[in-house]
């Protein structure tokens, strides 16, 4: 009995030894992570509001209806699946006050991203020692692509998790267990629905398995009996199969057909593009270390897990900076030409355990080594620094040039300099084992941990730098909007409202109200111009002269919206419930919320107007309800300020209101008005008015550009002038 017992306490001691070992083997990487975690959230939490609209918007707006509703919706209509990451932040709008709803996500974001350090650590501990595998995860996750984790984007659930897909895919290639293939495969399925690039994932499984294959002894042994003609079938194999993917990917990726298709140059131009952002951000040598690493010293032993490692990095990085390069040549077609550094991120903890893995190990191929440096020079040489921005989101890699020009005055050329002669140091480091191997093991470990150290500070120099230029963005937006932020809420109880504007150029303040506002339920534009806004959006009819505002098909506006905040100009029949000043074209201006007196009437509303209270060569104002119904008179006041020495005249007409295609038009005439407008020119005109409702039109001509008259100014817009109009129901003062 006591013999029995004596063997049933002994697996308890030595499991809890296991256990208690463990865990204090986890502290330093555990402390690695809970610091840069707690770094992370506190530069977050100096991003007072989002700015990188519509990307954070639509994130807001997918997460806040998965909370809400279980399902992901834009603006009360359904959305399609994007994104894992919209149901991880989910919760936090659970939280009833936007700024603490706010906080959360970002306080998610920082931890989930910092996680990384796990995969990190756990692929590098295949290949490394444990010193060194720290070393790997912990620069891994100071990098300056970490400044995503203040943005509501994919990036902070993405990056760990393509990190962790690496990490399952190696072990599956050296333990070939079904566990472990399972979860390779499983996570591998799992990528595109973390974000859509990592589609490129389950490729990465396949190839890495078909170099792991093909390194394997059996098929090396199988090789030796090749002909020349096996060569030559097997070349004509692969490439036939390279070429029907390409087809079936062609069919079913758009932007896969036109960069592969058409944009070849772009492809490799702007993928190289991409590499040299992330080698300047990186601090240059860990890309150089990283890919030299790829190919181990001769007569150097490897493991199956380094052989496994290998497989993992070369299809990794080749398959990414593909895509990378197929999505940079795709944007320019669409969009823009940029600097997509943001796709290539996910290869940085393959860079960075490879140069571990070089660190510890002192040795390195010459000619390899020599090969990555050419590469690194040749990207250095030819990216574009984009130094006249002071924060760059595609390529945050860049941020550490862009702040070095704003705090030292750098120049591109003076830059370029530096991070060649960053691409020589580089070389010399990787040699200098070599040359100093007589010293001893302890001054080459000394050496080591001097570069680590080094490229440490880079990176989180690097990082710090682009979280501060992003926080200059987040505090200019948010002070453009007085406080506090959340106004329409708080005026309106979170009742269902609709936002009405017109001749919307400048969204950006009408994004930044919608996140902070879950009430805006619909988003509607007198002149459909809300579609700069982004879908859903409704231009809505006039339903005759009453001035009522119908949804299409004739029906009456949504019957839960009671509220309507609207642009300054448009007038609602109701009752004003609150206004908020804002900065919009340099001045402040108003939104003014309305109690709607239903159904959703226009009391008059002034259209074609910029939100600095400019037109172009026509504007008009409706009028469909007065005091008593009665006719009056019509104050036009048009203006120009110094500075716009530019001869037009303006003509004036006012007349009955008609509804011509569903929206308000001039029908008959009753009084025309003509002046000739110059530089400070302030002209105030009051013409008399048929009963409501009645329109007045404007038309300056010929328009001119601030720009054509002073290339200083930036403002390229067709202006014609400053315009603002009042009803009056009494005969204007004499004078």
């Amino acid at each position: 009995m006591s013999v029995a017992s004596a063997r049933g306490r002994a697996p308890a001691r030595s499991w809890s030894f296991t256990r208690s070992e463990r865990l204090l083997a986890a502290v330093p990487l555990l402390t690695v992570f809970f610091w840069l975690a707690l770094i992370y959230s506190w530069e977050s939490w100096g991003h007072v509001t989002p700015w990188l609209f519509t990307d954070e918007l639509e994130s807001a707006q997918l997460s806040r209806a998965i909370a809400e509703t279980g399902h992901a919706a834009r603006r009360g209509v359904p959305h399609g699946f994007q994104s894992l990451f919209n149901y991880l932040i989910a919760p936090a709008w659970w939280f009833s006050n936007a700024h603490q709803a706010y906080a959360a996500i970002k306080y998610i974001s920082a931890f989930t991203m910092s996680a990384v350090v796990f995969p990190t650590y756990w692929l590098g501990r295949m290949i490394m020692s444990k010193r060194w595998a720290l070393f790997a995860a912990a620069t891994a996750a100071a990098i300056p692509a970490m400044v995503y984790s203040s943005f509501l984007v994919e990036e902070p659930l993405a990056y760990p998790f393509a990190a962790l897909c690496f990490f399952l895919i190696a072990k599956a290639l050296t333990r070939r267990t079904r566990w472990w293939i399972g979860a390779a495969i499983f996570t591998a399925l799992l990528a595109p629905a973390v974000r859509g690039q990592l589609a490129v994932i389950p490729g990465v499984l396949f190839l890495a398995a078909l170099f792991r294959f093909w390194g394997s002894e059996r098929m090396r042994a199988w090789r030796t009996g090749w002909s020349r003609g096996d060569w030559i079938g097997a070349f004509v194999l692969i490439a036939g199969g390279a070429t029907i993917l390409n087809a079936y990917i062609s069919h079913h990726s758009y932007a896969w057909f036109v960069a592969t298709l058409l944009y070849k140059g772009r492809m490799i131009d702007y993928g190289l593009w991409a590499a040299g952002a992330l080698t300047i951000g990186l601090g240059v040598f860990p890309v150089i270390a990283g890919l030299t690493a790829l190919f181990p010293p001769r007569g150097l032993g490897t493991s199956d897990e380094e052989r496994a490692f290998r497989c993992v990095a070369f299809a990794g990085i080749g398959l990414v900076g593909f895509y990378t390069a197929v999505k940079a040549a795709y944007i320019s077609t669409v969009f823009s030409t940029l600097v997509e550094e943001r796709n290539l991120i996910y290869v940085t903890p393959l860079l960075m355990i490879g140069m571990a893995l070089v660190l510890q190990r002192g040795r390195v191929r010459l000619l390899p080594t020599v090969a990555a440096a050419g590469l690194a020079l040749y990207v250095i040489l030819t990216t574009p620094y984009q130094m006249d921005f002071h924060f760059y989101f595609d390529a945050p890699g860049l941020g550490i040039l862009q702040g070095a020009n704003q705090k030292f005055h750098w120049t591109p050329g003076y830059a370029q300099n530096v991070l060649v002669g960053m691409v020589i140091v580089s070389l010399l480091l990787l040699a200098l084992p070599r040359a100093m191997r007589w010293l001893g093991p302890r001054p080459l470990a000394i050496v080591a941990g001097t570069i680590g150290l080094a490229v440490f500070t880079w990176n989180i120099t690097a990082q710090i730098t682009a979280s501060t230029s992003s926080k200059y963005f987040s505090e200019l937006f948010s002070s453009n909007i007085a406080k506090p932020l959340d106004w329409l809420d708080q005026s309106n109880g979170g009742k269902p409202t609709i936002y009405l504007g017109q001749n919307i150029t400048d969204p950006n303040g009408i994004w930044e109200l919608e996140f902070w506002n879950r009430s805006i339920h619909y988003m509607w534009s007198l002149d459909g111009s809300a579609i700069k806004v982004g879908s859903p959006i409704l231009t809505p009819d006039v339903g005759g002269l009453t001035g009522t505002l119908l949804q299409s098909g004739g029906r009456p506006a949504p019957a839960d919206a009671k509220y309507v905040v609207a642009d300054e100009g448009i007038n609602i029949v109701g009752s004003i419930v609150a206004k908020h000043r804002h900065l919009v074209g340099g001045g402040p201006r108003d939104w003014v919320l309305w109690k709607i007196a239903p159904p959703l009437r226009l009391e008059h509303a002034a259209t074609q107007l910029y939100d600095d209270g400019w037109m172009s060569r026509s504007s008009a104002y409706s009028q469909f309800v007065t005091p008593g119904n009665k006719a009056g008179y019509i104050t036009v006041i048009l203006s120009r300020p110094d500075g716009f020495d530019f001869r037009s005249t303006a003509t004036v007409k006012v007349g009955k209101l008609v509804i011509k295609d569903k929206h308000p038009a001039l029908g008959a005439i009753a009084g025309v008005q003509r002046i000739v407008l110059q530089t400070h020119t302030y002209r105030v005109l009051y013409l008399r008015t048929p009963k409501p409702p009645f329109r007045v039109t404007v038309t300056v001509d010929p328009t001119f550009s601030p720009h054509d008259l002073d290339p200083r100014v930036g403002d390229v817009r067709q202006l014609g002038a400053q315009v603002s109009f009042a009803f009056r129901r009494f005969p204007p003062p004499t004078r």
